[in-house]
């Protein structure tokens, strides 16, 4: 398993192994111009179910669309941590992690029966 977990991660480059399941993969594409992908987005989570949106942009894009498929588990490294965009947050995470061109991913084949598949926030309806 990875090194480290999502809550521990802190803003900056980060070199520790991250071991994660991508619970969502899409695309994201210019509202004016479908043809033109802006980045493409993920939802990680950790062993434990803590949860991470990451990014990645063009040109990166093409390469890992062909590492990544939504349901498999990765050991990822190098990649960056910032802060999670105020306008849009698929999940509750003040951070959120943006491939690099450094980033690498590693498929995990031996994934433990308990790994988390999805997350979930209940909001109240008042």
């Amino acid at each position: 398993m990875g090194d480290i977990l999502i809550p521990s991660l802190m803003v900056g480059d980060c070199s520790h192994s991250l071991c994660v399941h991508a619970s969502r993969l899409w695309e994201f594409l210019d509202p004016q111009d479908d043809s033109r992908l802006l980045h493409t987005d993920l939802v990680l989570l950790d062993e434990e179910g803590n949860s991470i949106h990451a990014q990645i942009y063009p040109p990166l894009c093409q390469q890992f669309s062909a590492l990544l498929d939504e349901g498999a588990v990765y050991n990822l490294k190098y990649f960056l941590v910032r802060k999670a965009n105020k306008f849009y947050k698929p999940v509750e995470n003040c951070n959120m992690i943006s491939f690099t061109k450094w980033t690498t991913v590693e498929v995990v084949l031996q994934i433990p029966p308990a790994f988390p598949v999805c997350t979930y926030n209940l909001t109240p309806i008042e």
